[in-house]
């Protein structure tokens, strides 16, 4: 049924998913139910059974079950949303294979990861189930902004009585025999793997994230007779200075996590001002504060808000917060170290010289750990190559992936 993993990666680039949040103008297609559409034809052509679980309104992640018969359950995950295409300096969702490689939007972040999942569990669905792990193939929404997708996910074996915010877990179940909410809490999954682009290293570690917009009010008037207004861009100035400060002072000071590094803190947008010839009366930036794996995202979210209160001279302007629109805590080295020693065992007795790492960059990983899984992120491609205006990945990875996979789907190592 399925063709070879570049087939399959250059159907998925072709299929534009780009999250909501980050779409512009020139994006062809915003979301991701074309590539949701996709993945349930694929499922029902292989004969896998599936659901779909309901996050946001026309956005669903999607579970898929290759059944074994070793008793246990793997989870694999993947996110369908990519980044914006805007600006790419080649033809975004051609899928054209160059030089060893794959290029367009997605093709690194995450959909090469998504295409090798989907080859291996193929080969592997035509093996023997005997000995072999359940696996659940998952493939989530939103991950680039908010992992609202995965904590949805997760929500689904969250034992501690708590979930992601949502009222309810809701799951529906594709076609007469599909997935049911009690079937999936049945095959409760004793490890995950979230694809990312880990250069086939296994992530054990990654930070955390809080993001926020900052607003500075202040007071119009005529670009002729700028004192009787409040300029707003000038005291904007100031805060970003103030928040340079705090990364290169206040954080710099702290002791680096071993595996991800410092914490950090950005300024990654500036908008202000409405004509050249009127002073500014309002001005935004979004800010981005990465955590250390242990810190928690309110926590830093309170003590930079409370930073500028006091660093940030903006006269006679005021300078609102508003609440977090992203915020995930890290994943800790801990509970993941087995699983995680184990996966790169079974990677290099592929040829494959995968280590342990920590990343700096946030994954669905947290928000699926929470559970109680044990979860490690793996996947091929550099993340040097994610968002970027020719993005890519080389073939040679994606086939290392895929054979790691198969084992893996095979019963290479039970979790």
């Amino acid at each position: 049924m399925a063709g070879t993993v570049v087939d399959i990666l250059r159907e998925l680039i072709a299929i534009p998913s780009v999250n909501p949040r980050l779409a512009s103008a020139n994006d062809p297609s915003t979301g991701e139910q074309r590539l949701t559409a996709w993945l349930l034809d694929f499922f029902k052509r292989a004969g896998w059974r599936a659901a779909t679980q309901p996050v946001h309104p026309g956005r669903a992640n999607v579970v898929a079950l290759l059944p074994g018969g070793r008793g246990d359950t793997l989870l694999w995950e993947s996110h369908q949303d990519t980044v914006s295409a805007e600006g790419m300096s080649i033809d975004p969702f051609a899928a054209t294979v160059r030089d060893g490689c794959v290029h367009g939007r997605g093709a690194c972040d995450v959909k090469g990861s998504m295409a090798a999942m989907l080859t291996a569990l193929t080969r592997a669905a035509a093996d023997p189930a005997q000995g072999r792990p359940n696996i659940l193939f998952a493939c989530s929404i939103n991950e680039e902004c908010g992992f609202t997708g995965a904590r949805a996910l997760a929500d689904v074996w969250r034992t501690d009585g708590t979930t992601s915010g949502r009222p309810a877990v809701a799951v529906e179940a594709v076609g007469a025999d599909g997935l049911s909410l009690e079937e999936l809490r049945s095959l409760r999954p004793t490890a995950a793997i979230v694809a990312e682009p880990t250069d086939l290293n296994v992530v054990v570690a990654h930070r955390g994230v809080v993001r926020w917009q900052c607003t500075v009010h202040g007071r119009a008037a005529h670009s002729s007779r700028p004192e009787e207004g409040a300029n707003v861009i000038y005291a904007m100035a100031r805060v970003v200075r103030a928040i340079e400060s705090f990364h290169c002072v206040e954080l710099a000071s702290r002791p680096a996590d071993p595996l991800c590094g410092p914490p950090t803190a950005c300024v990654t947008t500036i908008h202000g001002g409405t004509g050249a010839n009127t002073v500014p009366d309002r001005a935004v930036i979004d800010v981005d504060r990465r955590l250390a794996p242990d810190e928690q995202p309110q926590a830093a979210y309170d003590e930079l808000v409370a930073y500028l209160a006091t660093h940030a001279d903006i006269g006679d302007c005021r300078l609102a917060h508003e609440a977090p629109w992203m915020q995930s805590d890290g994943l800790a080295s801990g509970a993941n170290r087995a699983w995680a020693e184990q996966l790169a065992a079974l990677a290099r007795s592929t040829g494959v010289n995968a280590q342990l790492a920590g990343v700096p960059y946030g994954t669905n990983a947290a928000s699926i750990a929470v559970a109680g899984i044990p979860t490690v992120v793996f996947g091929p491609g550099s993340i040097a190559q994610a968002h970027t205006a020719d993005e890519w990945i080389a073939v040679d990875q994606l086939d290392r992936a895929v054979e790691v996979l198969y084992r893996l789907a095979c019963g290479g190592t039970k979790a």
